[in-house]
């Protein structure tokens, strides 16, 4: 088992299968076809309390701005999932298993409303994105207001061993029986340490000796079992009740879910008689994935692979959401509108950055030098229109079709040039996708990115001038985005809660061009 300072000695080791070393080096084994039993498991649930000396890395209250969710009548929980996960490959061209029954413990971490007749039903489980080394909450930070508002439930999952390696270095003894660990490694492992040592070793793409990604995709499908399971998921709910549950992801973690749905979707339906998720929000990942294991994509570094032109036909709802920053971020091919299944929505939101590192939910820079890792810089320009909506619409979309049968809204691509560009109006801003008032009406120049490898995006509001020739005053011209805004929430593209955020920050932006 990988722990900090020490690793229990092989004679000490469960009697269950495990990772085999030629998954690190050497020749791949003999595979095997795809079994059910490592599909249909759920795991084991133990329940880890917070006490006066120990907490939840990205516990709600230790945020940048700490959040009381007592306050919105919310728990907040973490518990330990351990169970067995084989390591998949298709390296011949189909689903195959490499390995099986890999032993894991993983940790999730559960917020859900106080009081059942207060839940939503609608469960969301966002894979942790990993590319700084740690549990980063990139769909709680698009979602949280949302959530909290409608009472829904938000499940973190780390997804990878540097996430687990920042939360050795958090807390040793809490996360100590956290493994990703190949015992017949032969290798010790020390955490990373300072944040000097986790640069030093390679960053957020380092390796972690001894270790298999790959283990993720069990790991997932046995999160969604253990959540539906009668006795752990009532456990991990708090007895709330599980309408709903989607399987949610931004950027890297958006290609580890496009890397599921294409690959995992119809095998586990298959395996269990049903489905485990009931629909899927991808974000900012384009049509990328991940290598199903470390021997074929690398243990280190963000490997990534084209998905299909074609994603598979699965029978759930799929909404991926592109930002224009991901046009500079990604190669532009993956941009390019292309056949979808039935079920699969691309919205394109024009004027959007890939993240928002303005989020006042993202973890104090004191929890992440107490995880080794460097505390976050935050940008003193960005993009005031805002990616949220959209995530927000959609999350609701998927609700609606599952729980009602609405249809979903049609997908929206942005427009491009003979040579694939992006076009753009007379104001510069992208053609095409879901554009909402404040960019239809063009009170400003959004740009989804300064620099191609700008994440934030910048903006540049028109002059007082320009202003007063098209409106007689900010409330004329509000009134006139809310009306444009309205078509949209008819058609599905935007929530109440995000036109008001669009109102919010049309007001920034008219403050910043000095209208009264």
């Amino acid at each position: 088992m990988l722990r900090p300072r020490f690793r229990r000695s092989l004679a000490a080791a469960s009697g269950a299968a495990v990772l085999s070393t030629v998954l690190v080096a050497g020749p791949a084994s003999a595979q095997e076809d795809v079994t059910t039993e490592q599909i249909s498991a759920v795991p084991e649930v133990t329940h880890v309390p917070r006490t006066e000396d120990s907490y939840p890395f990205n516990a709600a209250d230790h945020a940048r701005v700490p959040v009381d969710l007592a306050a919105h009548g919310y728990v907040e929980e973490e518990y330990f999932l351990s169970g067995n996960a084989n390591v998949y490959t298709e390296a011949d061209g189909t689903l195959a298993v490499e390995r099986t029954a890999v032993p894991y413990t993983n940790r999730i971490l559960v917020r859900h409303p106080a009081h059942a007749n207060k839940a939503s039903g609608a469960v969301f489980v966002d894979i942790y994105n990993a590319s700084n080394g740690y549990d980063i909450e990139d769909m709680w930070r698009r979602l949280s207001t949302n959530i909290l508002a409608e009472g829904h439930t938000y499940v973190g999952v780390t997804s990878k061993p540097i996430n687990v390696d920042a939360l050795y270095n958090f807390d040793a003894e809490r996360y100590e029986d956290l493994s990703w660990f190949d015992e017949e490694c032969g290798e010790t492992y020390e955490p990373t340490g300072t944040p000097e040592e986790f640069e030093a070793r390679g960053g957020p793409w380092g390796e972690v000796p001894c270790t298999e990604t790959g283990l993720v995709w069990d790991i997932l499908t046995q999160t969604g079992n253990a959540l539906r399971d009668p006795e752990a998921g009532a456990e991990i709910l708090g007895g709330t009740p599980l309408r709903s549950l989607f399987l949610i992801g931004q950027s890297q973690s958006s290609m580890y879910l496009n890397t599921y749905v294409n690959n995992f979707h119809l095998p586990v339906q298959e395996a269990q008689g049903g489905n485990v998720w009931d629909g899927y929000l991808s974000a900012a990942g384009n049509w990328m994935e991940r290598p199903l294991n470390d021997a074929e994509g690398g243990a280190s570094g963000l490997v990534t692979v084209d998905g299909p032109e074609t994603p598979v036909e699965v029978d759930v709802p799929w909404i991926s959401v592109d930002s224009e920053s991901d046009a500079a971020l990604f190669p532009a091919q993956a941009l390019l509108p292309r056949d979808l299944a039935e079920n699969s929505r691309v919205w394109q939101i024009p004027g959007t950055g890939h993240t928002y590192s303005m989020s006042p939910v993202v973890p104090d820079n004191a929890e992440l030098i107490k995880a080794g890792r460097p505390g976050r810089v935050f940008p003193t320009a960005y993009t005031p229109y805002p990616m949220e909506p959209a995530m927000i619409a959609a999350g609701q979309a998927l609700i609606d079709n599952h729980q009602k049968g609405k249809a979903l809204p049609a997908s929206a691509w942005f427009e491009r040039d003979a040579q694939g560009n992006l076009v753009r109006d007379e104001n510069g801003n992208v053609l095409g996708g879901v554009r909402y008032g404040l960019m239809e009406l063009g009170l400003a120049e959004f740009k989804g990115y300064a620099t191609p490898g700008d994440m934030n995006g910048v903006a540049d509001p028109i002059s007082e001038d320009e202003f007063y020739a098209s409106w007689n005053n900010r409330s004329q011209y509000l009134a006139k985005q809310r009306a444009f805004d309205n078509g949209l929430r008819q058609a599905g593209y935007l929530t109440a809660d995000g036109q008001q955020l669009f109102a919010e920050r049309a007001n920034l932006v008219l403050d910043e061009i000095g209208i009264p």
